[in-house]
């Protein structure tokens, strides 16, 4: 699935897009709307500022990432939060990155990879307290540009109520975006945006849109294209290539050799036998919805999720017979309410499935069978391994023990505090 659309992301898109009114107008309204005006900073100052207050509030969870004894939590557009687990009946929030334009994490031995709106930074964190950018690369997700001066970056909004005069506007969800003297109403931001637009890793949620495979990281740095950075050496990576690698993706899941990426009309299935040149094996098609997918030697999994942007009206799990990956079949469909991330940990399968996490029996994936619900209301997505569960919801982060997978108990939860305009 794809991330709800920041508004940085948003206001870069509809920056050239046409003024809302005109003077004069006939039949005007008087509406107040909030006005959202960008903050910039010197490039270098944000740098400077990587580590910011360990006891940063989380104020909304994105991308999910655990090594070792950390997870490693995104809050879109401002950082990562680095969360000691070693006691996981009491996570400890030990350090924060401060990164603006974050949405996505991957760890290699002692190198955090982070993208910061457009480029892509290398961030040793052998003392996640003291972490230090040892390099990057720039430009490497291009499409989310914020600014035409790359001296500078996007680091914050003022949020403030205007009036303004102008024809009545059905459906306008009341927010604007401004640069200079152009205003643009939600709806023609994202309009504008969709024309243009312990091994030595560790484990991403499924929603990840970055993956690690050896001495490669690959990343979706636009809808329709894979981005292939070569890490031969871990502290400067480098660009080597982007392919065009089919249409609408979201997701990315790396199985041995193999990339399975999540789009939203099938899931895109490519050969790293050459891993600086990916060629894709095969697609599985399904209907328009958003859908993240994982996999194991045997059967890949994938959920369809309707009422998003991506369209769509399936609400559902997905089992393919993936034993060759040059052929992925559709082994069995399951009907479900509204499913997004999902996680597996041997025979044991879980789905974020609003109103709760299920929890399946998975030894035979064309009879799933359900054990029990994890009442977490709004997850998002999940990790599981070692019979310890992490699921990110918008609520918080909860942690299960699942040694009796019909029966898991609950170890903690870290509470996200929405900010006061959400």
């Amino acid at each position: 699935m794809r991330k709800n659309v920041g508004l940085p992301l948003l206001l870069a898109a509809a920056a050239t897009g046409i003024l809302l009114f005109q003077a004069c107008l006939k039949d005007s309204v008087v509406t107040t709307y909030k006005v959202y005006t960008p903050i910039y900073a010197l490039k270098s100052t944000v740098l400077a500022a990587l580590n910011g207050s360990p006891s940063q509030p989380i104020h909304q969870a994105g991308q999910l990432y655990i090594k070792d004894n950390y997870i490693y939590l995104n809050e879109p557009d401002k950082g990562i939060h680095i969360i000691d687990n070693t006691d996981p009946t009491h996570p400890l929030q030990t350090a924060f990155l401060s990164i603006p334009g974050n949405g996505n994490v991957a760890i290699h031995g002692n190198i955090l990879y982070a993208d910061m709106y457009t480029d892509l930074l290398a961030i040793d964190i052998t003392d996640p307290r003291h972490a230090t950018i040892t390099g990057g690369l720039h430009n490497a997700f291009p499409y989310r540009s914020t600014t035409p001066d790359s001296n500078f970056i996007l680091t914050n909004w003022v949020i403030h109520d205007t009036v303004i005069h102008s024809r009545s506007m059905s459906g306008s969800q009341g927010l604007y975006f401004v640069r200079g003297t152009n205003i643009l109403t939600y709806n023609q931001a994202a309009a504008s945006l969709a024309a243009a637009s312990t091994s030595s890793t560790g484990t991403a949620g499924s929603t990840a849109t970055m993956a690690l495979v050896g001495n490669y990281l690959y990343a979706v740095p636009e809808r329709h294209t894979l981005g292939v950075i070569s890490l031969a050496n871990p502290n400067n990576p480098a660009f080597v290539k982007n392919i065009s690698a089919g249409y609408d993706l979201e997701t990315i899941f790396p199985l041995r050799d193999k990339l399975l990426l999540g789009s939203m009309e099938g899931v895109y299935i490519y050969s790293l036998a050459d891993p600086a040149a990916p060629s894709q094996l095969s697609l599985f098609s399904h209907g328009r919805a958003c859908d993240p997918v994982i996999a194991d030697a045997e059967n890949a999994y994938v959920t369809l999720r309707s009422g998003t942007w991506c369209g769509g009206a399936a609400n559902e799990l997905d089992v393919l017979d993936a034993h060759d990956l040059s052929n992925a079949t559709l082994l069995k469909t399951y009907a479900l309410n509204s499913p997004t991330g999902l996680g597996k940990d041997g025979n044991t399968l879980f789905v974020c499935d609003s109103p709760a996490v299920r929890i399946f029996d998975a030894t035979h994936p064309a009879g799933l069978q359900q054990l029990n619900t994890i009442p977490v209301s709004k997850a998002y997505d999940l990790i599981a391994a070692n019979k310890r569960l992490i699921i990110a919801s918008t609520d918080g982060l909860y942690q299960y023990d699942y040694s009796d997978p019909a029966h898991p108990t609950l170890l903690s939860h870290l509470l996200i505090q929405p900010t006061a305009n959400e």
